[in-house]
């Protein structure tokens, strides 16, 4: 069997089983995350269990279900054999709570533990993953989901989410250990020949009533697929980007997906309809199916148009007084710029994060510096052949429009090959702040850098070799 009937097989097998893996609940030991090898049956009984990576022994990792306004706490063990850490992407936090290491806090090593406790301002859909490796450790299977819920209830009938991820599987069902190879690294990154949903191949089924109103979360936790979502047999309402709430749109006919990003719709399913399915159709010849869902039983009773979610409260801009910034990106395949020792760059230079890790010697400069609570007005040019989703963490971003208005509130932009994209965000707390390209493989190979809100340092020392890493205070 070669591996376009094993990965087709795969994929057919069961397809009339519901899955358990539907709802995603949060799991015992809510205080603490621990990250560890296991094993996990991801294609169907016939074929074997893979070894995998996760939080809390599955994959995805427990879904961790907070209300707006809450406290975060909770431990992070690392029983890996290499050093780990958690990012809390898409939540706006104190700086030494972002669990990126070399930036805002020590790595955490093998056997260690490191607590991460923080306030959740914005109600939402967010996930979490690591900051170290992620070509690896997202490649094995270390993400999941952080739900945080509004205060007021949401006119819904089910509030579900799909986790959609992919691997590189060989034909025994495990993963090649040929992580940030060449190639990747310089073209799309790794695209996975196994789409999950949930942490299964199957794609998942699920019934529904006639007229019931869904609120399908949606998180693409994969190390560089972007997928192209199509829905058949219902047109979806769009209510929130990347965690904020938006007006109510109807989605068009696709959407693009990029790695990192979230997307929260509402479903008010047909009265008369065969079922609905969500597909992806990024790469048309291989299109793939995502979910599937089963429309029978009575109907819910008739209710008016979905209002919107009640919004999130974020600093206003202040465009008078903007500071402007240009973002270039150059490399990759196809690119005279690229190098082995930096395949891609920002602003002219190549960063490894990995290399941050250990040391505090020649740190590199940030790309730019500002005062909290400025307004920054951020020109991204990519001089490259490949698509780059860049991601800032520490604020929220909106992106110019083709009329010329400012679109929803994100927390990235995806910035097709040879276009450039205007943004803006109003910066924060006080800190080192990263922004990189959500491919992993882009990210540790060049496209990454970091800004700087307040003077929270100032020489190259980082401030953790004296203190604790980057805190609301000066160092």
């Amino acid at each position: 069997m070669n591996r376009r009937q094993f990965i087709g097989v795969a994929g057919l097998s069961g397809l009339g089983a519901s899955l358990a893996g539907w709802h995603l609940a949060s799991q015992p030991g809510e205080n603490e995350v621990i990250a560890r090898k296991l094993d996990q049956q991801l294609l169907g009984e016939d074929y074997p269990y893979t070894a995998l990576w996760g939080f809390n022994d599955s994959v995805p990792g427990p879904v961790l279900r907070k209300t707006q306004g809450d406290t975060l706490s909770l431990t992070f063990k690392n029983r890996l054999s290499q050093p780990s850490s958690i990012h809390w992407h898409g939540i706006r936090l104190p700086n030494n709570m972002d669990g990126v290491p070399g930036i805002t806090q020590r790595v955490v090593k093998p056997g260690e533990d490191f607590q991460y406790e923080f306030a959740l301002p914005d109600a939402g859909t967010f996930w979490y993953h690591p900051h170290v490796a992620t070509y690896e450790q997202l490649g094995r299977g270390l993400y999941g989901a952080l739900i945080v819920g509004e205060r007021e209830r949401v006119d819904v009938d089910r509030d579900e989410l799909l986790v959609i991820s992919d691997l590189h599987l060989d034909q025994s069902a495990q993963i090649p250990g040929n992580f940030k190879n060449l190639h990747d690294a310089s073209h799309a990154g790794r695209l996975g020949n196994t789409v999950l949903c949930n942490g299964q191949k199957v794609p998942t089924l699920r019934q529904v009533r006639p007229g019931e109103r869904i609120r399908l979360r949606l998180v693409n936790a994969s190390s560089a697929r972007i997928y192209r979502l199509r829905f058949d047999g219902v047109a979806p309402l769009i209510v929130a980007m990347d965690g904020h709430p938006c007006a109510p749109q109807i989605m068009g006919e696709t959407l693009y997906f990029s790695p990192g990003n979230r997307y929260d719709f509402i479903l008010d399913v047909p009265r008369l309809s065969g079922g609905l399915t969500l597909r992806d159709e990024f790469f048309p010849m291989m299109p793939n199916l995502l979910a599937r869902f089963e429309v029978k039983g009575s109907p819910v009773a008739a209710r008016s148009g979905f209002a919107g979610l009640p919004p999130n409260t974020l600093p206003p801009f202040d465009d008078r007084s903007a500071e402007k910034v240009d973002l270039v990106l150059e490399g990759g395949a196809l690119s005279e710029k690229a190098t082995r020792e930096a395949i891609w760059l920002l602003n002219g230079r190549g960063n490894d994060h990995d290399s941050l890790l250990d040391s505090h010697e020649n740190h590199p400069d940030p790309l730019f510096e500002c005062r909290s609570g400025q307004t920054i007005h951020c020109r991204i040019d990519n001089r490259t052949a490949w698509f780059h989703p860049m991601h800032f963490h520490g604020v929220v971003l909106q992106e110019k429009q083709a009329d010329g208005r400012w679109g929803p509130y994100r927390d990235a932009t995806l910035v097709w090959p040879f276009k450039t994209s205007e943004i803006r965000f109003v910066t924060e707390r006080p800190g080192e702040w990263m922004i990189h390209c959500h491919v992993s493989e882009h990210h540790h190979s060049g496209l990454m850098g970091t800004f700087r809100v307040g003077d929270v340092c100032t020489t190259k020392q980082r401030p953790w070799v004296t203190t604790a890493w980057g805190s609301d205070t000066t160092a």
